[in-house]
């Protein structure tokens, strides 16, 4: 899927990297450093036209957003870990398919 098309699916996915990016050090290393490629990992079609960044301790929702000479910046926010959350309850929800009612946590 491509981050222009249903956008309901794409925050599901980005969510379950975010929650992923909770369990997994070595992972969130990973998308703090590439989120582009971790993107494409989860299925994701990312433009070459646009650029990805990831804000660490930030909230809300991703966001799509148009810079100065018109390239397209994916803003993703990465909260820090819920503290009423297990690994085990995030790490059940980060198996689960990705689809149009698939229930995105309100931490994202």
């Amino acid at each position: 899927m491509k981050l222009t098309e249903n956008w309901k699916t794409l925050e599901t996915a980005v969510a379950q990297v975010v929650a992923k990016a909770w369990i997994d050090d070595e992972f969130r290393k990973r998308f703090v450093s590439a989120p582009r490629e971790i993107l494409r990992e989860a299925g994701l079609v990312v433009e070459d036209f646009v650029n990805v960044v990831v804000n660490q301790g930030s909230t809300g929702a991703p966001a799509l957003k148009t810079a100065d000479g018109g390239a397209m910046i994916y803003e993703i926010n990465l909260p820090a870990k819920p503290t009423d959350l297990t690994d085990a309850q995030i790490g059940s929800w980060v198996q689960e398919a990705v689809s149009d009612d698939s229930p995105v946590p309100a931490c994202c």
